[in-house]
């Protein structure tokens, strides 16, 4: 497997296992009769540092050219994921009432959308240059 597409896959895969870890972190903390708005950051910070130490790690690896072009198909997939996930996020804990799982969610499209064209690389110069 071309580690682009390791990496692609370890930025999802990790992101829906903290999530699920957060749920399971929050709804046990309900049976225990706390409020888990007052421990959320306690789990949060230290999986987002792993979360990004990791993911920042394998980004490292990966050569740029190996990265794709930036196109209108790309774009469009890109926007229906990120519907489809906004459409199902309501379940099975509501993200509106936890911050941390909102700020997860913007790490995770940075990076996945990162992996797929590289933000280093644009700068308004090389913008400017596509449109003409």
């Amino acid at each position: 497997m071309k580690l682009l597409r390791q990496y692609q896959l370890d930025i999802i895969f990790l992101f829906f296992a903290l999530v699920l870890i957060m749920w399971a972190f929050f709804y046990g903390l309900k049976y225990l009769g706390a409020d888990p708005h007052d421990y959320e950051w306690y789990l949060a910070l230290p999986l987002f540092g792993f979360y990004l130490a990791y993911i920042l790690r394998m980004r490292d690896k990966i050569s740029l050219s190996d990265r794709r072009a930036m196109t209108t198909k790309s774009l469009v997939y890109w926007m229906i994921f990120g519907i489809s996930l906004f459409a199902t996020y309501t379940t099975p804990i509501p993200a509106k009432d936890y911050w941390s799982l909102n700020v997860l969610y913007l790490i995770f499209s940075i990076m996945l959308a990162d992996s797929y064209w590289d933000f280093k690389s644009i700068t308004m110069k090389s913008l400017n240059d596509k449109q003409k």
